[in-house]
């Protein structure tokens, strides 16, 4: 089953797609700022922050802390990115990419979120794995999005 060119649809379902992801594409906007406010994008700062650090008096993540923290990003990510991938296959895309992105920016949330377990664990050299598999995420989610709202204001002439 194919779905239909995301630019054929009609006027109402264009908008109400435009509305959805400008509203998703903010709320990760807001968690990309939470993320600089509590870690400053550094390495030793996603250790204070998931591993602790007693002489800035940063404590760790609990272990229950570190449950909730996955299973709310594993269960609402990986939603959103599903809901926003299927609506990027919808969009004039080029075939390789139709399904690399949004298969690539879901897997790296095993990534991201089980790097941040180790760190939390102790184990700082995971920093590089959070890293890049983030930023490869972050690129995912804003090809998808950008190519959603783009083929929602430019409806096909057909």
């Amino acid at each position: 089953m194919t779905l239909p060119r995301l630019r054929t649809w009609s006027r109402p379902l264009r908008l109400l797609t435009l509305a959805f992801v400008v509203v998703v594409a903010l709320g990760y906007a807001v968690g990309l700022a939470f993320i600089v406010h509590n870690t400053a994008v550094s390495p030793s700062g996603i250790v204070d922050h998931y591993h602790g650090n007693e002489d800035r008096m940063k404590f760790g993540k609990s272990t229950g802390e570190m449950l909730e923290i996955v299973h709310n990003h594993l269960l609402g990510m990986g939603m959103l990115f599903f809901a926003v991938g299927l609506l990027y296959i919808a969009a004039d895309t080029p075939p390789p990419w139709k399904t690399l992105i949004p298969v690539e920016t879901l897997l790296t949330l095993l990534s991201t979120f089980g790097g941040l377990w180790l760190i939390r664990e102790g184990l700082a050299w995971a920093n590089w794995l959070v890293f890049p598999s983030s930023f490869l995420m972050l690129a995912g989610y804003i090809a998808m999005c950008t190519t959603v709202i783009w083929n929602c204001l430019t409806p096909s002439s057909n």
